[in-house]
């Protein structure tokens, strides 16, 4: 998968693989069409989620709608350097020191929101180390936070934190994933985030 490490692309092909609204993970290449995207102040992704950008560390990568029809939409940031990596299919990728994702859902109803959100939560409790969870509150936004490890030694990153809501038919995921020697407080990175984006 073009710009993206290939565990990556398997967890978030579980993600989608798991909503209601597909039927399989073929619409996840997709996503990873090398489009131009435009770095600004303001970031929408989907219909109610706007994602104000303060972070100087984070530069916006890809914001896809391609599975709107489906009420899913996905957006990736970057930090620090990048160089190129080859991951197990042989295809040379941009590794970055740090990279967040987003995938957001819009459903029929709150139920089904919450649905979704509970899957997509044990799915990250299933597929990672998991080290800490908590509940965390972010611009009025409940969040359940969990602190990780990455359990497959091929992976280049080593460690992340990712949040999971739901606010009325939305639901959220957001992780930041980085490399061993990666800097910054990864925690505090993501709840900065967090606090930046408002439901609309």
């Amino acid at each position: 998968m073009k710009n993206k490490i290939k565990s990556r692309s398997k967890y978030i092909a579980c993600i989608l693989c798991i909503t209601a609204f597909l039927t399989g993970c073929s619409a996840l290449s997709s996503l990873s069409d090398n489009d131009t995207v435009t770095d600004s102040e303001y970031v929408t992704v989907g219909n109610h989620l706007t994602v104000h950008k303060t972070d100087t560390r984070l530069t916006l990568l890809d914001n896809k709608d391609v599975l709107s029809a489906d009420g899913l939409y996905y957006a990736s940031w970057t930090s620090g350097n990048s160089e190129p990596y080859e991951n197990s299919d042989g295809d040379t990728v941009d590794l970055y020191d740090a990279q967040l994702y987003l995938l957001i859902g819009e459903f029929k109803n709150s139920d089904a929101a919450q649905k979704n959100m509970e899957n997509w939560l044990a799915a990250g409790q299933t597929n990672y180390n998991v080290t800490d969870e908590s509940v965390v509150t972010c611009n009025g936004q409940s969040y359940t936070a969990i602190t990780y490890n990455f359990q497959n030694e091929e992976n280049p990153y080593s460690h992340g934190i990712s949040a999971f809501g739901v606010c009325e038919d939305l639901a959220i995921c957001v992780e930041l994933t980085c490399r061993e020697n990666y800097q910054e407080d990864i925690q505090s990175m993501l709840t900065d985030f967090l606090n930046n984006c408002s439901y609309h």
